[in-house]
């Protein structure tokens, strides 16, 4: 029986091995069958969109309020006090969909707008939930965080 496993696991990790063998040398090849890219013309200097600059800004400023937010409801889970759960499930998906607008905002992606609107939703939802607990410096840091991402994306979205 334990011969049996034995070679279970060797053959496992031979076929693991082949793999990545296989895997690398695909790779290998797949770059090799590349041509070179003539960098000289390229304008590396264009700046990003100065609009979707300040998105990401906005959101970046957001997710560092939701991390601190949810840092503090965290450590009131720590000690017991559990009223503020709702508050850290608004948090985290908060976190979640600022995080994904970054992503669409640098790839300048087609689907921004969309996801904007989406985005709106989930920032006045954690903005509620925070404006609940405003008593906690933390809470009122991000609901402003909120309503900051909800103003700039309302005009963004009408331009």
């Amino acid at each position: 029986m334990e011969t049996t496993d034995a070679s279970r696991r060797d053959l496992l990790k031979g076929l693991g091995s082949a793999s990545v063998a296989l895997a690398a040398g695909l790779s290998l090849s797949a770059n090799a069958n590349t041509t070179a890219v003539d960098h000289s013309k390229m304008n590396h200097q264009v700046p990003i969109n100065v609009k979707l600059e300040e998105l990401i800004d906005t959101f970046l400023e957001c997710i560092k309020m939701g991390e601190i937010c949810n840092q503090h409801n965290m450590h009131m889970f720590q000690m017991g006090d559990t009223a503020l759960a709702d508050c850290s499930i608004a948090v985290q998906e908060l976190i979640v969909a600022n995080t994904a607008v970054i992503r669409f905002t640098a790839n300048n992606s087609r689907h921004l707008k969309t996801f904007l609107e989406a985005t709106i939703k989930v920032c006045e939802t954690c903005e509620e939930e925070c404006k609940k607990h405003d008593k906690h410096i933390q809470c009122k840091d991000c609901a402003e965080a909120c309503r900051d991402c909800i103003d700039f994306c309302t005009v963004y979205l009408a331009a």
